[in-house]
């Protein structure tokens, strides 16, 4: 039985699909819902506090284009939850997010299926950091980050920086992201899109693009 994947990824090139897009957040990494569970549980968090720290009444608007810095926005979380912003940093990196490893083993095995692989996420300035903890930074042959961009999905500034650090036409690439909204303006610039919600659903949807572009062949 071959690998879930396979198929799609060996006709990617049929499809002339020759550069991946990945968001990282909700797609390379996911989030760690024992993360949310722990700080409610050890600091008494209030119910909805991922919208606390995410939503859009939180610092992250300003830290991920880049206005204040991860510390900066820690330090500000840390005095809602009562706690020490080192301390808080400490839960984040190792308690925020865990790896998708089954898209990184099918990622690794048909690595040489696209000219390029570049990762375009909202992040703060440890996105590098963090791809590097997670040994996946090396599956990357660019990262955009919205916090050195100074825009954030779904403006098109940071679409358009992606785009610069690819040699490909729109219409062969492809864009994966975990939020509808966030693909939008990649369609409107002309790329293919993904919703990411799971592997095996990813897979699915990779194959039937696939076989809807070959029909049309």
């Amino acid at each position: 039985m071959s690998q879930p994947g396979a198929r799609a990824a060996q006709r990617g090139i049929l499809m002339h699909i020759e550069t991946l897009f990945l968001d990282v957040g909700g797609v390379v990494l996911l989030p760690n819902d024992a993360y949310w569970t722990m700080l409610k549980e050890r600091y008494h968090a209030p119910e909805a506090v991922e919208s606390l720290f995410y939503g859009a009444e939180s610092p992250w608007a300003d830290c991920r284009v880049g206005v204040i810095d991860r510390r900066a926005y820690n330090e500000r979380m840390a005095q809602l939850l009562n706690v020490e912003a080192d301390t808080l940093e400490a839960l984040r990196w190792s308690w925020e997010w865990v790896l998708n490893e089954p898209l990184i083993e099918w990622l690794r095995t048909h690595l040489s299926q696209w000219r390029r692989i570049i990762a375009v996420s909202n992040a703060d300035d440890y996105l590098e950091r963090q791809l590097q903890h997670f040994r996946v930074a090396d599956l990357f042959d660019a990262v955009i980050n919205s916090c050195r961009v100074g825009a954030a999905k779904p403006d098109r500034l940071i679409y358009e920086k992606a785009l610069e650090a690819t040699t490909s036409d729109p219409a062969c690439c492809l864009f994966v992201d975990d939020r509808e909204a966030n693909l939008e303006t990649a369609a409107a610039l002309g790329m293919k899109t993904i919703l990411y919600t799971t592997f095996s659903e990813f897979i699915d949807h990779l194959t039937r693009m696939l076989d809807a572009d070959t029909l049309q062949e």
